[in-house]
């Protein structure tokens, strides 16, 4: 995602991983519910290539609301706990 995406945090995967498990704690703490969205970077290229969005984090956080907002429930949506990606 980092390649594809222009300004997407450049984070060691580890290190990823251990700010979303923080920000996951945070979220539920303050009573959000939380769940994970699963995206792949040709989910987002068909995104912006169907908005004419350029890819770049806006855009990125744009895909995961309108992803995120199909999921039953109240979601609190954030890139960061949002964007679980593998390596």
């Amino acid at each position: 995602m980092q390649r594809l995406i222009k300004l997407y945090p450049a984070a060691a995967y580890e290190q990823w991983c251990t700010q979303q498990a923080r920000e996951i704690e945070r979220l539920v703490a303050r009573r959000h519910e939380v769940r994970l969205v699963a995206v792949t970077a040709a989910e987002f290229a068909d995104y912006c290539a169907r908005t004419g969005a350029q890819r770049d984090i806006g855009a990125f956080t744009g895909f995961l609301w309108d992803k995120g907002k199909r999921l039953k429930g109240r979601v609190a949506v954030s890139m960061q706990v949002h964007a679980g990606m593998a390596r």
